[in-house]
């Protein structure tokens, strides 16, 4: 007697495989969110002069053997021909950084993971100067996307001691 798996195996063992399979757009999702919190003096300044805050993300990480010669000159490779900005409320909170700027091709010329660095100003609405000194990051994608990251702004004639989260 012939013995044939039932269905109902096939489909687990179907099911395991495809939930094993990492989706291609999951290896290419760059997003993460910060979390901007401020001093009470930096919150007062930006209510009164109407200011809001802007959050800059770029991306980067260093190349393979093959792709040296797309290194800039610290010799890493810029996965954002600019970096993206997203402005948010002067009174801080939550900034979502889509990663929409990443030019996906470049992933292929990492010898690692992608790296992101985040800096914080204030959006200029107000005065041609930043009036904000900030915590920031600088380090591995995934570990800023596990969880959101608050990152701490004071008035830069504060001098707070900032920190690289990360």
């Amino acid at each position: 007697m012939k013995r044939y798996g039932s269905s109902l195996a096939m489909t687990i063992a179907a099911s395991v495989l495809l939930a094993c399979a990492v989706p291609a757009t999951a290896q290419t999702d760059m997003s993460f969110d910060v979390n901007v919190t401020l001093s009470k003096k930096a919150a007062a300044k930006l209510a009164a002069d109407k200011e809001r805050i802007v959050v800059f993300a770029s991306y980067y990480g260093d190349p393979k053997r093959s792709a040296e010669k797309h290194a800039n000159e610290v010799g890493q490779i810029d996965l954002t021909p600019q970096d993206e900005e997203v402005e948010i409320a002067g009174t801080a909170g939550h900034a979502h950084v889509s990663g929409a700027k990443v030019d996906a091709k470049r992933l292929d010329w990492l010898a690692g993971p992608a790296n992101v660095n985040v800096n914080i100003a204030s959006a200029r609405k107000s005065s041609p100067d930043n009036l904000l000194s900030c915590d920031f990051i600088d380090g591995s994608l995934s570990d800023v996307q596990r969880k959101p990251v608050t990152l701490h702004c004071g008035l830069i004639e504060e001098h707070v001691d900032t920190k690289l989260k990360p």
